[in-house]
């Protein structure tokens, strides 16, 4: 009795399904194993039965799985199949042993650890992880979900596979190692004379003997706009951008006249988009008052003055280097506890080539010094006293230049930053016989031995 009552169950089934795909039509490719599906408004239940019976495939419904489904589908597989039903009713597949779970997208992850998504770690290196995770959480699928380990710059996300291969190509760009940038400074001062008050022109030395060259002030808009090399952008003056030897040779011409001196010769490595200063000179402290509801407060501030070079260094796509450069020399003197900088600087932004050297010029500074000069006692005398006295004003004129070049450190240059350790050794070995021939001479000429 009972097995005549399976039966009939069996063809009530059968009648039941039959019913419910009579507006479609199933088909298997039995060579490629693949399948062909063709159902309107069919039940959800009984489409995965019928997939389930006919090609012996572990697939369960989770409770609350229901509604009707209209697909489509021509030659895919029976995997691909499952995951297109649910994708069409607005469910979601998770993968369990031996066979498939069908579930609200609101449980994905509950059900079955490691299901349909999952979990990585990455670890941020160089850039800001919360920017980072600000800018992942706006790339994960609707199932994602990402955290952060601040302290750690650990994030984690758990994610369909496919979304995960996409954040993690985008990862690589976000956190890629910023380029590092030797920058090479030389700042002189050039002492001018009475013809030329506005400057020494550079002009000529640059277009001098087949020379190429730059020079001018424009602005940072045309810059951008024709991206000519050696282009400037701030206040005016005149910026070079030079591939001749002319310069050296009126350098070094004017450092045979006495004009020219060196400030500072310093070298620079630094990261992109990172500022890097160089400061030869002084910080002069001088106190500041604060009072805030009748308490007053004294603090010592500083006030930097020298010479100094600020650079901050980009590397577009071309292999390029931009750079804000601010170059300053100043000088700092305090009248009653109020301090006064003077000073000769300039802001502006270069777009030059990798290992291409630019010259900033222009920068010009007056200092007026007075002299007295009398006959002692004879000065002094009323009426008579401006006769014995000469009082002169004198102004110096000077021309401050900088010479900027940056290279993009990689691993055919490395050697411009390192030093060989045989080269270490060999300057150590020197460096100690040479303390010891010093030692040795002053111990010979002024050390003397008491007499036994």
């Amino acid at each position: 009795m009972k097995n005549v009552t399976l039966f009939h169950r069996k063809i009530l089934s059968a009648i039941l399904l039959f019913l419910s795909i009579t507006q479609g039509s199933y088909a298997i490719d039995q060579t490629n194993n693949l399948i062909s599906l063709s159902v309107n408004q069919s039940e959800i239940g009984e489409l995965y039965e019928m997939l389930s019976r006919e090609n012996r495939v572990n697939i369960l419904l989770a409770s609350g799985v229901e509604g009707e489904v209209s697909v489509n589908l021509y030659d895919i597989s029976v995997k691909d199949a499952i995951y297109a039903i649910a994708s069409a009713a607005g469910l979601a597949v998770e993968r369990i042993k031996n066979g498939y779970l069908i579930i609200q997208r609101g449980e994905v992850g509950k059900t079955v650890a490691g299901g349909m998504k999952e979990l990585r770690t990455y670890k941020v290196q160089y850039s800001d992880p919360i920017k980072v995770l600000d800018i992942l959480e706006a790339h994960l699928s609707q199932y994602g979900k990402i955290d952060l380990l601040e302290d750690r710059k650990l994030i984690v996300i758990e994610d369909l596979p496919e979304f995960l291969d996409r954040i993690e190509g985008l990862l690589e760009e976000l956190d890629r190692a910023r380029g590092q940038i030797l920058i090479e400074a030389k700042i002189f001062t050039i002492n001018l004379s009475s013809t030329e008050r506005f400057g020494i022109d550079w002009s000529k030395t640059f277009s001098a003997g087949g020379g190429e060259g730059n020079f001018g002030v424009e602005t940072l808009g045309s810059q951008l706009t024709d991206l000519a090399i050696g282009a400037v952008a701030g206040p005016p003056g005149l910026f070079f951008n030079y591939v001749s030897d002319n310069i050296e040779i009126q350098l070094n011409l004017l450092s045979r006249m006495g004009r020219l001196r060196a400030l500072a010769t310093p070298s620079l490595l630094a990261l992109e988009h990172q500022e890097a200063e160089v400061l030869i000179g002084e910080r002069t402290g001088y106190l500041v008052t604060t009072t805030i509801n009748q308490v007053t407060t004294e603090t010592v501030e500083f006030l930097e003055s020298g010479v100094i070079l600020r650079v901050t260094p980009y590397i577009d796509r071309l292999g390029r280097i931009m750079m804000d450069i601010h170059p300053e020399v100043s000088n700092t003197t305090l009248n009653d506890g109020i301090p006064s900088l003077s000073t000769t600087e300039v802001n502006t932004q270069l777009l030059v080539e990798d290992g291409q050297t630019i010259f900033i010029g222009g920068l010009i500074r007056n200092d007026i010094t007075s002299a007295h000069q009398g006959v002692p006692f004879l000065e002094d005398i009323p009426f008579l006293g401006y006769l014995f006295v000469t009082d002169d004003d004198f102004v110096r004129s000077t021309e401050t230049i900088v010479m900027i070049k940056p290279q993009i450190i990689h691993a055919g240059n490395i050697s411009k930053i390192t030093v060989h350790q045989e080269k270490v050794d060999r300057f150590g070995e020197s460096s100690k016989q040479q303390s010891d021939e010093i030692d040795g001479f002053f111990k010979d000429k002024f050390l003397f031995s008491k007499p036994e």
